[in-house]
């Protein structure tokens, strides 16, 4: 069959141009939409190699490690497993591994390895350990212990930080959970030759806020003139504020953790210091009980005064004055907030030369580690800067680098990253001389302190130095100008906050010391008040009542003028201000221990509870009786309103009740008719402002005929019922009826 040609122009023809037109526009329409998704999609980077591409099923924790590896030490480590799957864990083994020939060439590596995206392959097994079967929600510890002649250790021929992994698999390889942590291995037993080393100055302040009011000594206090109690800050016959049990208990284990590492440099509050029974070794002082300087220069410094907090209190002569020895250096300790040049001109202005920022600035950030020193110029003087380090000092003290840090959730984490940290920082600048500070915090805990200056001593590329060697260094070269900027007002460094401030702190302690002043003008009983007889009030003869409570002998050696006796309760509540506005957040909670004390001092002078009173007749008597619980006599109102209209009281009655003793006034109560009401009896001072506790009685009234108004009541029924029977009889009577 021969087929015909087809014509062009024909039937057939077109329709396979318009067949081949709607492919051409399907494909740009496929491609477009290609296009589009691409686009539209986000992109995602590949799965780092050290990172797990799975969804873990347990957590693994490093609870203590070797970060400094020796020729001779070999590697250990032991980490706590946990299932957080829903259902039992079995077959389970913990592999550790690292990369033996591996460098770090920068921070941002060390970071990132941290992390878990670093793209670093750890080939060499340091050891595999089986894991038990673990139940739903439980842990396990396991151990891997590396002899010094495993092949992964004798391969490393390089000094320096390694990479960690810690890899939980299950028997078909999935992995289960992993952790990244460092070891760092020493030039000890390797061909390399060692470097000079780098200067560290390992800082710990010696302060506290464990304090609280001792009860038995405060209770001496309130009531006996003569009482042994604190006469100013840090004395030595202060018994009224005393440590806590946690706060003897960290103080002993701060005085062991000082005997065990001589190279620790201890700054101590001399408050603090004055609770110990034997007081350590020292390499300086700082603020009378870490004063928050920073947060005072952002504050009205008149609001301080009120609250019993001046100047002289925390100034750097009270500081020497207080330690009596021969001070040795003197340094302001960083409060809640960031140092400015408004608080460093302020602690320079209190006599402080040299100021410590804890926190580290971020001044030549892009530099390698560098000393920490600088000096700037104030209004009030110049003023020597010491800035921690950073990266450091965070994880000294217990602080990750980042959350995202598997490995330095724990301490053993944080101390590997420490070491490792450190080590990377000798190698940037082997040659160059610079000394870091590192500062460990307030409330410390001593076993994380005691773990990192073990390793410390043990790290040939570190030189531990003291404070005075610090301060023999030279400054950080054009650090100073860097510093001056990030103080300046709007830095963003500058204004950070550390917490809430001391307003709330300062508004409780500004009230307390106010009833403190309030009880010694409008409470306290003074000459006019005793010569003066209270018609109202009774009360019997002084030295009677002390007889009678026979302390007679406490009584007559008793001085006559209260002055002492209140500068003794001023003083325990301004010492506690003093420690209530230190550096730590938990030191604001010491105002409510300075707020009892005015508490206690009003709540001295109280009504004691009344019987509930049954008044029969139009009038009565109702006794109130208030006790003084003081060593010094006090003049109080006392006033007395109830909730109804028909049965009233006097409204006021006077008296002055002696040194531990009591008074008993008399108020008058008037009924119009039965029934019950409430009388509300609290304590006045003499400007009618209210204070103390205020107690409730009941008056009942039962109001019966038996006094001469119910007698006149009879006669006038007798008299009416007279008269209409007269009435009845003498009516004249209708013609009708």
């Amino acid at each position: 069959m021969i087929q015909t040609p087809l014509r062009p122009g024909g039937r057939t023809s077109q329709h396979t141009h318009a067949f081949n037109r709607w492919t051409r526009w399907a494909r740009i329409l496929l491609v477009t939409v290609l296009l589009l998704a691409l686009v539209m999609v986000p992109w995602r980077p590949a799965p780092a190699l050290a990172a797990s591409n799975h969804q873990s099923s347990a957590e693994v924790a490093l609870r203590w490690s070797t970060p400094v590896v020796t020729d001779k030490s070999g590697y250990a480590l032991r980490a706590a497993v946990t299932n957080t799957a829903n259902q039992p864990m079995e077959n389970a083994h913990l592999s550790v591994s690292t990369s033996a020939l591996y460098s770090f060439s920068s921070r941002a590596d060390m970071q990132a390895w941290s992390e878990g995206h670093a793209r670093i392959p750890t080939p060499d097994v340091l050891g595999t350990q089986a894991v038990p079967t673990i139940p739903t929600g439980q842990s396990t510890e396991v151990a891997v212990n590396v002899p010094a002649d495993q092949d992964a250790i004798k391969k490393m021929t390089s000094w320096g930080p390694k990479p960690v992994r810690l890899s939980l698999s299950d028997d078909q390889g999935r992995v289960l959970g992993d952790v990244f942590t460092f070891l760092t291995r020493t030039w000890d037993g390797l061909p390399t030759a060692g470097t000079p080393a780098l200067s560290l100055t390992m800082v710990l302040p010696l302060t506290s806020s464990d304090w609280n009011i001792d009860d038995k000594a405060m209770t001496a206090l309130m009531t006996q003139s003569n009482a042994e109690s604190a006469s100013g800050p840090g004395n030595d016959k202060n018994r009224s504020v005393t440590l806590t049990r946690q706060g003897a208990r960290r103080q002993e284990d701060r005085s062991q953790l000082l005997s065990k590492h001589g190279s620790l440099q201890a700054l101590g509050d001399p408050v603090y210091l004055s609770a110990f029974a034997n007081r350590p070794q020292i390499q300086g002082l700082i603020q009378p009980a870490d004063f928050d300087i920073t947060g005072y220069a952002s504050q009205n410094q008149d609001r301080y005064a009120q609250a019993g907090v001046t100047p002289e209190s925390w100034s750097a002569k009270t500081a020497a004055k207080l330690y009596a020895d021969a001070a040795p250096g003197i340094y302001a300790w960083q409060g809640r907030q960031e140092w400015t040049m408004e608080s460093i001109t302020a602690a320079r202005r209190a006599g402080y030369q040299t100021v410590i920022a804890p926190q580290g600035f971020e001044v030549g950030a892009g530099t390698s580690a560098h000393t920490g020193k600088y000096t700037i110029e104030t209004r009030a003087g110049k003023v020597t800067v010491l800035s921690a380090q950073r990266e450091l000092s965070n994880l000294a003290k217990g602080h990750p680098s980042s959350t995202r840090a598997t490995g330095e959730q724990t301490q053993a984490g944080q101390t590997a990253r420490f070491i490792a940290q450190s080590a990377f920082y000798q190698m940037e600048q082997p040659y160059a001389e610079r000394s870091l500070l590192v500062c460990f915090d307030a409330d410390e805990d001593t076993q994380q302190a005691d773990r990192i200056m073990t390793e410390l001593e043990h790290a040939p590329w570190i030189s531990l130095k003291s404070m005075d060697d610090l301060m023999q260094a030279p400054d950080f070269t054009g650090g100073s100008s860097g510093l001056i900027k990030a103080l300046e007002p709007g830095s963003a460094k500058g204004n950070a906050r550390h917490g809430d401030g001391p307003t709330g702190t300062l508004d409780s302690l500004i009230a307390s010391r106010a009833d403190i002043d309030r009880f010694a003008t409008s409470i306290l009983a003074d000459d006019r008040h005793d010569s003066q007889p209270t018609a109202s009030a009774s009360a019997g003869k002084t030295d009677s009542q002390a007889l009678a409570r026979q302390d007679a002998d406490t009584t007559a050696r008793q001085p006559k003028d209260p002055h002492q006796w209140l500068s003794q309760l001023t003083a325990a509540h301004d010492d506690l201000a003093l420690k209530s506005l230190g550096g730590t957040a938990a030191a604001s909670g010491l105002a409510d221990q300075a707020e009892a004390i005015s508490r206690r001092l009003l709540d001295g002078i109280s009504i004691t509870p009344s019987e509930s009173l049954n008044v029969v007749s139009e009038t009565a008597s109702m006794p109130v009786t208030v006790s003084n619980s003081h060593p010094y006599p006090v003049h109080a109102r006392i006033s007395a309103r109830t909730d109804s209209m028909e049965i009233v009281t006097s409204r006021m009655a006077e008296a002055v009740i002696p040194a531990r003793s009591e008074a008993q006034v008399t108020f008058k109560v008037r009924v119009a008719a039965a029934g019950r009401a409430n009388v509300d009896i609290g304590l006045l001072d003499s400007q009618g402002r209210p204070f103390g506790q205020v107690r409730r009685a009941q008056i009942t009234s039962n109001l019966r005929l038996s006094d001469m108004s119910g007698l006149i009541i009879i006669v006038i029924a007798v008299l009416l019922g007279l008269l209409g029977l007269w009435r009845q009889f003498h009516r004249t009577k209708d013609p009708d009826e």
